[in-house]
């Protein structure tokens, strides 16, 4: 008896020593796998850097900061240049999740006050938007004048479109000629300009003039949609190219160039050229001030050094 117990005790102790190893290689392992995928991500392009605010580039598929019920395993834009600034910051405006381009943060939330107040309410907002369908109006201008319901209350909404360029595609040999509904390559490029500021205002009024944003999937066609999947368009082709404002004083523009992506399905539409003659920023390059944090008091040191080396 003395014997069995012995040989259960010697057991039970390599059972434990063995899963308490195998255990240990396992969370080695999940570390590791994190610490490859944090290495992985791709740094945030900055456009701008000053004492009291930062301008960067927001890719498409990453929410700005994180709301209630948001998975904590999932990264958000505002952890993301907190970790690559070193610095707190705090979200002047918001994006949507699948919009891409020019996003202001600030290192305080008083210049963050400050900020949405002289960019948002105030500045100039311009986006890039690829749309379905090809422009038939006389004029190239629209004003969209319609209100939109926010939470249960309607709010007057204003947006401007402009035409940057339009192309009369063919239909798709998979789909029906004879149906005017059918997907087809015919697409439009616009310029937008929110004058007020709701939700979803560019999307919404994009729909109703009849021109949804592609990839758009609440506010959009789907088998245009699918359409522009099927050539490599996995994203809302709504773009922030500009936020201008004047602070202290001083005017401020803050360009995003077009993702490579987005820029690279533009660049083989036949709409290109005559876009790009209406707005030679389109051919803008990628841009990031890869010196990445500055620190505090970065301008007046910045100019102090100018004014030693000039001496």
């Amino acid at each position: 008896m003395k014997v069995c117990r012995g040989l259960v005790s010697t057991l039970l102790c390599r059972v434990f020593v063995i899963s308490l190893v195998w255990n240990t290689i396992v969370v080695n392992s999940l570390s590791g796998q994190q610490q490859q995928q944090h290495k992985k991500r791709p740094r945030i392009p900055i456009l701008q850097y000053h004492d009291d605010w930062v301008c960067v580039d927001k890719p498409s598929g990453i929410t700005v900061h994180r709301g209630n019920g948001f998975p904590r395993n999932k990264p958000v834009l505002t952890s993301r240049v907190k970790r690559q600034l070193s610095r707190k910051v705090f979200p002047v405006h918001r994006l949507d999740h699948r919009t891409s381009g020019v996003m202001l943060f600030a290192f305080d939330s008083t210049t963050a006050g400050i900020l949405h107040d002289a960019a948002i309410r105030k500045g100039q907002k311009e986006y890039l938007a690829l749309v379905r369908g090809h422009w038939k109006r006389d004029e190239s201008v629209v004003f969209v004048d319609k209100p939109l319901v926010v939470k249960g209350i309607e709010k007057e909404a204003l947006t401007k479109f402009t035409l940057l360029g339009t192309v009369k595609g063919e239909t798709s040999q998979t789909d029906n000629e004879d149906d005017a509904t059918a997907p087809t390559s015919s697409c439009s490029l616009l310029l937008c300009e929110p004058l007020t500021g709701r939700t979803h205002q560019i999307r919404r009024h994009a729909y109703s003039l009849g021109h949804p944003i592609l990839g758009d999937t609440q506010h959009g066609d789907s088998r245009a949609n699918r359409y522009w999947r099927k050539r490599k368009l996995n994203r809302l082709a709504l773009h922030c190219s500009t936020v201008s404002f004047e602070l202290d004083g001083t005017r401020h523009e803050c360009h995003a160039p077009l993702p490579s992506r987005l820029k690279g399905i533009l660049q083989s539409l036949p709409l290109w050229e005559e876009a790009n003659r209406h707005r030679p920023s389109l051919a803008l390059d990628a841009f990031d001030m890869i010196d990445g944090t500055h620190g505090r008091s970065y301008r007046k040191r910045l100019l102090e050094q100018n004014k030693e080396n000039n001496e």
